[in-house]
């Protein structure tokens, strides 16, 4: 016997009544009160949570639009604008989630023991600011269109040999936000996973300077010791600069410029950092300001391409992992062409991908749904 069920509404009390007077009855700008037996039980944005779940997994994969056919196929009929007001509510209750991740940290220690991977790495994503003043004669307001560079970090656990271990855990962060939040992302993550109790924690990144220049700060903050961090410059990022004193240097022919270029890659892989660049520097040109450059480059990151000791420990030389997360999290559904993303829609969608994308979506949703009855 089905039996309906009263649910009790409540509004935010208010002092003093704010905005100007509303016609028929419409909630304005003063906010909407809620149904906590509703929100006790999971529903978001009028939707159960296997609902809501279903809805959001169609538009994490693909458009809204494709999204609401393929619902429709699955006999779940909606209107485009009702899957996106789930989508976006989902999103809001995990930023939300996040944020109160970040001041309350709940340890569970699960890299104790064993070696990680630290990678970061950014993308880019075509953002949309609506004009003001006039509107055209569609109606609607013109936008500016900007791109901007989203940033994610990549946590994962390594094996005996140095690579992701296939039944490992992985954690992925993004934000919009730029590097600073980003490194709040990421310690707040490595305090969560007990990261200042694993065997070594290896950084891998292209040498870009908002990378390098904070590994201290976070090995700080996340409470991880210094003689158990390792930090390794991307092997085929050095590879290619290598490849422009190459080109650079007038070895006369093709072939010599590839033989030279064949022994300093073997002598970047086989020897010490300061034996390298004394051989690199014999190369030196005082009219080649591109030469020049390049080795600076080499000695700049002299710390971080040590990779006979890095290998010798077993521990990765490539940051590959990050550029496919970066693709799939990013490229292959936030960036495209003709796609348009406001700032705060994206940072909603690029967590929910970093969730789904590492497989981490169930611990995720469960969590967000927790936090909902709490």
């Amino acid at each position: 016997m089905v039996q309906a069920v009263s649910l009790e509404y409540y509004v935010p009390v208010r002092k003093e009544k704010r905005g100007r007077p509303r016609k028929n009855k419409s909630r304005g700008k003063a906010g909407t009160g809620c149904f906590p037996l509703a929100v006790q039980l999971g529903v978001i944005a009028h939707a159960s949570p296997s609902l809501a779940e279903e809805v959001v997994l169609e538009c994490l994969k693909d458009s809204y639009a494709e999204a609401t056919v393929a619902l429709a196929r699955k006999g779940i009929s909606m209107s485009w604008t009702r899957v996106q007001r789930i989508v976006n509510s989902v999103g809001a209750r995990g930023i939300e989630r996040r944020e109160h991740s970040i001041l309350n940290v709940e340890r569970n220690a699960i890299a104790r023991g064993k070696r990680l991977a630290v990678t970061l790495d950014g993308g880019r994503v075509l953002t949309r600011k609506v004009k003001g003043g006039k509107r055209l004669e569609s109606g609607r307001h013109g936008y500016d269109a900007e791109w901007h560079e989203p940033k994610l970090f990549l946590i994962y656990e390594l094996d005996e040999k140095g690579r992701k271990a296939r039944k490992g855990f992985q954690r992925c962060g993004g934000t919009m936000e730029g590097p600073d939040k980003l490194i709040e992302l990421l310690v707040a993550e490595l305090k969560a996973i007990g990261a200042d109790e694993a065997e070594c924690v290896a950084f891998l990144g292209d040498g870009a300077k908002w990378i390098w220049n904070r590994i201290d700060q976070i090995a700080e903050e996340a409470g991880i010791g210094r003689e158990r961090i390792r930090t390794c410059l991307d092997y085929y990022h050095a590879v290619e600069h290598l490849s422009v004193i190459a080109q650079a240097y007038p070895f006369g022919s093709a072939k010599g410029q590839q033989k030279w270029l064949r022994r300093m890659k073997k002598l970047l892989l086989e020897t010490t950092p300061d034996a390298f660049i004394g051989e690199l520097c014999k190369y030196r040109r005082k009219r080649s300001s591109t030469i020049r450059r390049e080795i600076q480059y080499f000695k700049t990151n002299r710390s971080a391409i040590g990779y006979a000791a890095t290998r010798g420990e077993k521990l990765p030389i490539g940051s590959g992992s990050i550029e496919s997360a970066v693709r799939r999290v990013v490229n292959l559904r936030i960036k495209g062409a003709g796609i348009f993303w406001k700032m705060e829609n994206v940072e909603q969608f690029m967590h929910m991908r970093c969730q789904l994308k590492t497989g981490n979506w169930g611990r995720f949703f469960n969590e967000l749904l927790y936090a909902n009855a709490n």
